[in-house]
């Protein structure tokens, strides 16, 4: 097309007899010279609908944590990773993510993700098209969160929330934070309320971690729905959701040895999860409490969990305390007592800790987490710790310390 614009040029140039007169060689020059400020042109409109069309932003957060609990016999470890040695690979994760406009409608969205706990593997965290129906209501399909607690849309970006960690009591409870799967969301507004209610369709495989021996939990028919209002500074939020889950036997077996013998499966178990939460936040004051229930159908303990946390801000400082705390629920009183202490969770836990905003795109946070109560008449359990060797924690308490610095950009 160029080459016929320059023809075309040349053309009209050849009946000028000022061109007419002009040198060959200065003739090919000015020509070269047009294409290079054409082809200019071009690149800047190019950058600059990829400008208007892509968005890329990421986070980062880099942490170190260590634990101190006594045992009988092995090491413990908190479930998100804190063990007697400081760790630097657990609270490090980094996340990039790409949102392309296709239209005035739809959207593509993709996100990076690799954590300390993965070996820094990078995978696509997220990968789905987010598809606006009307004004009010939108579709997205593909990789999506799993839209089970507050914070689920980005529980990985540290500086979003004031923690270093979100309570292990509530947010491991069900530890699944993507899913494949499509959701059709619905906003509006009752006065001066305004809402988005969800529901959504998929599965997931879910790796239960250490406590689990990280056996792998295949959740089938996930579907649920949840609801998000907000009014003024205040949000709350209910979610239910429900998953035919299954374990190979496999994994079960090493996660329960006598689960041949005692004739134990979890095939197609209807499992569900119910969560509640109210959240405060006017810029002095910081105040978030949620409640959840995770349910088997089965032999399964079930488990319910909660928690507080109140801060205040004071410049750019923000101390706040929480407490947390999760019980086991319908123990199967046939299974040996034994087994029911090694798959039962309780603790409590108070954390004290401290946010200093360093910029506005950057966090430096440190608490310290105090756990105990982990025992009862009904079972004797290690909490939230898993400990090798099949050693058990020696005192009903242990402690945790995280630091980190998060960042967005």
């Amino acid at each position: 097309m160029k080459r016929i614009v320059f023809a075309v040029l040349a053309v009209s140039m050849g009946s000028n007899t000022v061109w007419a007169e002009t040198p060959h060689s200065d003739v090919e020059q000015q020509l070269q010279e047009y294409e290079r400020r054409l082809q200019q042109l071009e690149s800047d409109q190019y950058h600059s609908a990829v400008d208007d069309r892509l968005r890329i932003n990421g986070f980062i957060s880099a942490g170190m944590s260590q634990a101190n609990a006594d045992t009988t016999a092995g090491e413990a470890s908190h479930i998100d990773g804190a063990d007697d040695d400081w760790s630097h690979d657990a609270l490090t994760r980094a996340g990039i993510q790409f949102n392309a406009r296709i239209n005035d409608r739809a959207e593509a969205v993709v996100q990076l993700f690799a954590s300390g706990q993965d070996d820094f593997d990078a995978e696509i965290q997220w990968g789905y098209l987010d598809y606006d129906l009307t004004d009010t209501v939108a579709i997205k399909a593909g990789r999506i969160v799993a839209p089970f607690y507050m914070h689920s849309q980005y529980v990985d970006v540290g500086y979003a929330y004031p923690w270093v960690s979100p309570p292990a009591e509530v947010y491991q409870l069900a530890p699944i934070k993507t899913m494949e799967g499509i959701e059709a969301a619905w906003s509006f507004n009752t006065g001066a309320l305004s809402h988005r209610l969800a529901a959504f369709w998929g599965s997931s495989t879910v790796d239960g971690g250490p406590r689990t021996g990280n056996a792998n939990f295949q959740a089938d028919d996930l579907s649920g729905i949840n609801l998000t209002s907000r009014w003024q500074d205040w949000s709350f939020r209910a979610s239910y959701s429900g998953a035919s889950v299954t374990v190979p036997q496999d994994d079960l077996n090493a996660l329960v040895p006598p689960a041949p013998l005692l004739g134990l499966t979890l095939d197609d178990v209807y499992t569900y999860f119910a969560g509640l939460g109210l959240q405060y936040d006017d810029g002095s004051w910081f105040m978030a409490t949620e409640v959840a229930r995770l349910s088997f159908s089965n032999w399964y303990p079930s488990s319910e969990s909660g928690y507080v946390s109140v801060g205040k801000y004071l410049g750019k400082w923000m101390p706040l305390v929480t407490w947390a705390a999760v019980y086991p629920d319908e123990l199967d009183e046939q299974l040996p007592g034994a087994l029911n202490d090694g798959l039962a969770e309780r603790q409590k836990s108070w954390t004290a800790g401290l946010r200093y905003s360093l910029t506005d795109a950057i966090a430096l946070k440190g608490e310290y987490s105090y756990y105990y109560d982990f025992s009862d008449e009904d079972v004797t359990t290690n909490g939230f710790f898993v400990v090798t060797d099949g050693g058990a924690l020696e005192n009903d308490h242990a402690s945790v310390v995280r630091l980190s610095m998060d960042l967005v950009f």
